[in-house]
């Protein structure tokens, strides 16, 4: 199958069952994320998060929103740990408050 073939596959037939299976965890309280490549750095991604998902699930959908963009991924995490607090010795050393309430 050429990329575009594998694109118009995944469009017609993996796309929709992965957007009822994404529902159907939501419907029942759980995140699910998953991404598809049929060529380099061509992907598609489903993803149903809940307001409770945890750090993991949250920062595996920002590297599928990041598409391979390592600046986006840092300042997802970043914008994240600033929001919530963090104890990462890197992101300390990038600036970002331990918590969310220390400004220092």
């Amino acid at each position: 199958m050429t990329p575009q073939e594998r694109e118009d596959f995944y469009d017609r037939e993996v796309a929709p069952v992965l957007m009822d299976i994404a529902k159907k965890c939501q419907d029942n309280g759980l995140s699910i994320t998953t991404m598809v490549e049929w060529d380099p750095g061509e992907t598609g991604r489903t993803a149903a998060l809940t307001a409770e998902a945890g750090f993991g699930i949250r920062m595996a959908e920002a590297a599928m929103q990041a598409r391979g963009n390592v600046d986006s991924l840092i300042g997802a995490i970043m914008g994240y740990a600033k929001d919530r607090g963090h104890s990462s010795v890197f992101l300390k050393q990038l600036g970002v408050p331990l918590t969310n309430g220390d400004r220092k």
